[in-house]
């Protein structure tokens, strides 16, 4: 009887230990299933927010470039007016199309405001932290916040010292002004505004501190840019091997 009972005892306790073990595999099973499962999902957010940040960044590549292209034809139209304007028309006469076109980069500016609604979205959703790579999340960060400031502030200080310049020319050159409104003939609009260069230097100061300040901005384009290729090459290459 005795002998019967330690073995109904070990029985039991056996039971009990295959019992505990299904129950331990089951979870840890179950944990791993959880585990795996969300993986596939973060890997697919983060597939998705990588996908629309490329495709965000074609689109601001595609921006920067038309950006390039009127930033250094405006830049230009000041450098042949500042360095000759006696001989300079027919240089100038090649970037711009109609007199408005001397005008605008003399008395206007051009905003810096390239597409960021998918990182936007991306932060403000904060899906950003699906994405394992900090050097991804750092180049985002130097191009969308620090060299977009950047940017941004020069823009910014075109546009005061362009309000100036309009200003001046209004009070002290009305004609200048407009000569353009009517869209003049470049020549007649052109040997206006270089007989004013010719005989104001304070004008002259002015177009150049604009000047300046437009070569800054072209400058700091080109790093945007290059900080842009790279940002693009490494997401392409995080994708390509997902």
């Amino acid at each position: 009887q005795k002998l019967n009972y330690l073995m109904n005892k070990q029985k039991n306790a056996l039971r009990y230990i295959v019992e505990f073990l299904v129950i331990v595999t089951g979870v840890t099973v179950s944990f791993w299933g959880e585990e795996y499962r969300e993986s596939l999902q973060n890997d697919e957010e983060e597939f998705k927010a990588l996908k629309n940040l490329q495709i965000e960044l074609d689109e601001i590549n595609t921006y920067c470039e038309e950006r390039k292209t009127s930033y250094r034809k405006d830049h230009d139209v000041l450098s042949y007016l500042l360095k000759n304007p006696d001989n300079a028309f027919d240089s100038i006469d090649n970037l711009v199309q109609s007199s408005l076109g001397i005008g605008f980069a003399l008395n206007d500016y051009r905003e810096f405001q390239p597409p960021m609604n998918r990182y936007n979205s991306i932060i403000n959703e904060g899906t950003i932290k699906f994405i394992e790579s900090d050097s991804v999340k750092q180049q985002l960060s130097e191009l969308h916040n620090t060299l977009y400031a950047y940017l941004k502030s020069i823009v910014d200080d075109e546009k005061l010292i362009q309000q100036k310049l309009s200003l001046y020319l209004a009070e002290n050159y009305p004609k200048v002004i407009l000569l353009e409104k009517y869209d003049t003939e470049k020549k007649s609009y052109y040997n206006a505004l270089s007989k004013a260069v010719n005989n104001d230097e304070i004008l002259k100061a002015l177009i150049y501190t604009k000047y300046r300040k437009m070569g800054i901005k072209n400058y700091f384009l080109d790093g945007y840019e290059e900080k842009l290729i790279e940002l693009r090459n490494r997401i392409e290459k995080i994708l390509i091997n997902q």
